[in-house]
């Protein structure tokens, strides 16, 4: 008796067992299908619907090298250019990817960790690190590590103004790289900039004006005429904007500055505008803003711990979350609008990008794309460039990316909270 009793309990648990393994599977091979599922709803949570497509990445071999996402911009042949954590990635319809070269710096990346990216006016590839500079010509890889030419090595951001290449770099201001010749504008230099660290810049192509954002020193605009660079404060830090770290270019003019708990608009005619604050996002105020893209239409889209926010016609008009389908975590950290109208954004999971409008019409479908082969190449437009090089020691040790099955392992945490790898 006692023996055909711990025969049903084996076999309880065997039947348990195989159901666990059978959910576990299930989670495993059909993401697509649990992904499509939540599209079925008719009604999100914020009174939304939408139609368009979302295309989902994750980091592997063949896709996105990793979802730290420290600057995104526009290729010259439709592809879109991601600095991360883990190298430079490149999205045309198919992905390849650049790595650290550390035989030879002249044949790739100087480092893993990419911080900025941008090109000049003759189509050459600006790439920037927490040590230096590389400028692709389409054939190699100039090397800039000469503190006589960058005061500080840690580039922080790089914009093009018309002929020009404006460096943000540590605690040394910016510089400024014009037809041969390096220029720095030392912090606190007379008629120069009265801040050591810039956050970020964007150009106001309406006034042909170059703003920066400070994190604790204010936000200024530059000018240029005649020869001459004019820096002006446009905010203290203790004037009611001017704590917002940091700013995005507007298409239509002006730009946005943000911080964590604001959203601002900037027009040198008419001054600062509050768009948002984390009041206007529920939950208390507990959702933190990381991001904000401005769209060729003048929509402005706020990254935050709580999906994307939707600015538009001076008030909030959409909210997409999760339960939309942008990816499987509820904090958005990047977000970037492209030359394509698509809205790129990402998670600490995912990477991805949507197309398509607020509508009343059908639901978004979603995609998780099947990664492509690795391919080496990039092509940015291959000119002459005219910039001295210099030596290059060993760089930082490489970084490699999750396995697939850490990947899913990761996912499943989420549901089951045994499987994290700190229990």
């Amino acid at each position: 008796m006692v023996e055909k009793s711990l025969s049903g309990v084996r076999m309880a648990l065997h039947t348990k067992s195989e159901l666990f393994l059978c959910l576990l599977l299930l989670f495993c091979f059909e993401p697509i299908t649990a992904a499509a599922e939540v599209t079925d709803t008719t009604v999100s949570p914020s009174g939304s619907q939408y139609t368009g497509a979302i295309h989902l990445f994750r980091p592997e071999s063949g896709s996105i090298q990793s979802t730290q996402i420290n600057d995104i911009i526009n290729g010259p042949h439709g592809e879109v250019l991601f600095a991360t954590s883990f190298g430079l990635s490149a999205y045309n319809g198919s992905w390849s990817a650049r790595h650290i070269n550390r035989d030879n710096f002249s044949a790739g990346l100087l480092d893993d960790y990419v911080t900025a990216l941008e090109y000049d006016s003759s189509g050459n590839f600006w790439i920037g690190f927490g040590g230096g500079i590389q400028i692709y010509n389409g054939r190699d890889y100039t090397v800039i590590r000469d503190q006589d030419l960058l005061k500080s090595l840690e580039v922080r951001d790089i914009q093009r103004w018309n002929d020009d290449m404006w460096v943000a770099t540590g605690n040394a201001a910016l510089h400024r790289y014009h037809d041969g010749t390096w220029t720095w504008f030392a912090p606190y230099s007379r008629d120069g900039p009265g801040f050591y660290e810039a956050d970020s810049m964007a150009l106001d192509s309406a006034t042909d004006t170059l703003l920066v954002a400070t994190g604790r020193e204010g936000l200024w605009k530059v000018t240029a005429s005649n020869g001459t660079t004019r820096f002006d404060k446009i905010q203290d830090k203790n004037d009611p904007f001017g704590m917002l770290g940091h700013v995005r270019r507007d298409p239509l003019g002006g730009a946005c500055f943000f911080n964590a708990t604001q959203v601002a608009h900037y027009d040198p005619g008419t001054g600062f505008t509050s768009l948002m604050s984390i009041s206007d996002l529920g939950g208390g105020g507990s959702y933190a803003i990381n991001d904000v893209t401005v769209g060729s239409d003048g929509a402005i889209y706020v990254a935050t711990d709580n999906g994307i926010y939707i600015w538009e016609n001076d008030q909030i008009t959409s909210h997409m979350s999760t339960f939309e389908g942008f990816g499987s975590s509820h904090g958005i950290t990047t977000v970037f609008s492209d030359a394509g109208n698509r809205l790129w954004f990402s998670t600490q999971d995912d990477v991805g990008y949507y197309t398509g409008d607020t509508s009343t019409e059908p639901r978004i479908a979603i995609e998780t794309m099947t990664p492509t082969p690795l391919t080496p190449t990039m092509t940015p437009v291959p000119v002459p460039l005219n910039v001295s090089q210099t030596a290059v020691p060993e760089g930082s040790p490489k970084q490699t990316a999750a396995s697939p099955l850490d990947q899913i392992f990761a996912f499943l945490s989420g549901f089951f909270p045994f499987l994290s790898p700190s229990h």
